[in-house]
């Protein structure tokens, strides 16, 4: 027997943010980074719909939230006791908020999530991934109790959002949907959501990278992001972001711009499992481009390179023999990565270790 449950409860479209009025007079820790909370100008629109409720605001969330951090969040959380938690930014506050709530002693705290970017899919995931800092290893943590009781997905949050950050998000949400796609557990259910979710955003990526302020296809990104989420939650990863959680541990580039330097490599290391390869066709005529799996892992590195991102470890300035020197420990941590059991394909460390080469 197969399952597929649909949570959280999903807000979007015009005046999305009005659904955070059910939490009006109930006291709201809202966890964030410090530019949202203070240099924005966009917590604000947030703070105004919570009508007579008592906020206090953790701000001290940082990219790849470390394990020390959340342990700082879950006191914050005990001290103010609050009714409810409200996650607002992008994968990092995401991902602080729900360890902070579920290292707590009230797990099943109100969980709101508000993203400001379109790229993680946390807002509807049980997935949460957090740094060991002294190990340099990304933990995912993995459970049910996660996942946010509600998801507000407001497009014009996403207007100032600069155009390296729509980039390395926008490449998260096509690794997403691309592996949710070829996925071990994937399903009828998750094979619609992650095939509408990839094409919405290889459609749209360029002219929102490129938009200014509000625009139609940051709104199309942002529920490209959303449904991949859904997606794979359901569906599982594999290597693209086994290997990336192990890369960006260690050497703390972006995961989104991990993804898109290896995800052209892991689909033709996945394209020799003849069903894998068959759905990558499916991905690639539904863009418009040849069907077979090639075709996509050419248009998906031709978009990392219009888009101005790099397609090598050494450009974003990691050593050659740093990489080769570490090349043992990268492999054995993405074989143990909970996304790697997904992955269509098996893959030994010798296997994972030539990928790696490939992106040197």
């Amino acid at each position: 027997m197969e399952t597929f449950a649909l949570r959280p409860a999903i807000y979007f479209g015009d005046d999305a943010l009005s659904a955070l009025e059910a939490l009006a007079g109930k006291r709201v820790l809202i966890v964030t980074d410090d530019f949202l909370a203070h240099k924005s100008g966009l917590l604000p629109r947030v703070t105004a719909h919570l009508k007579g409720a008592l906020t206090e605001v953790f701000s001290k969330v940082t990219p790849d939230p470390s394990l020390r951090l959340v342990a700082e969040g879950v006191r914050a959380l005990r001290d103010f006791s609050p009714d409810a938690v409200l996650a607002f930014g992008g994968g990092s506050p995401m991902d602080c908020a729900k360890a902070m709530r579920h290292f707590s002693d009230r797990p099943g705290l109100l969980f709101y999530a508000v993203p400001t970017t379109a790229g993680t899919g946390s807002e509807v995931t049980s997935f949460a991934v957090l740094t060991d800092t002294d190990a340099g290893v990304k933990y995912p943590l993995v459970d049910d109790a996660l996942l946010p009781d509600a998801a507000i997905l407001d497009a014009s949050l996403l207007a100032g959002v600069p155009g390296p950050v729509t980039a390395d998000t926008g490449m998260d949400v096509l690794t997403h949907a691309s592996e949710a796609y070829v996925a071990r557990k994937a399903n009828a259910f998750t094979d619609a959501l992650a095939e509408r979710a990839f094409v919405l955003a290889y459609e749209n990526l360029i002219k929102a990278h490129a938009a200014k302020g509000e625009h139609p296809a940051k709104e199309q990104m942002l529920l490209a992001s959303c449904m991949a989420g859904i997606a794979f939650n359901g569906a599982g990863l594999g290597a693209n972001h086994a290997l990336a959680h192990s890369l960006g541990g260690r050497y703390h580039i972006p995961h989104g711009r991990l993804n898109a330097m290896l995800m052209p490599h892991v689909i033709r290391f996945n394209a020799e499992e003849p069903a894998a390869a068959k759905k990558y066709a499916a991905l690639a005529k539904a863009c418009g481009l040849a069907p077979n799996a090639r075709a996509l892992s050419s248009a998906l590195g031709r978009l990392r390179q219009s888009l101005g991102m790099p397609g090598r470890l050494t450009d974003c300035g990691v050593e050659r023999k740093t990489v080769l020197a570490d090349l043992e420990a990268i492999t054995a941590a993405a074989v143990a990565d909970v996304c790697m059991p997904g992955n269509p394909r098996s893959a030994a460390a010798a296997e994972l270790a030539a990928i790696v080469r490939e992106v040197l």
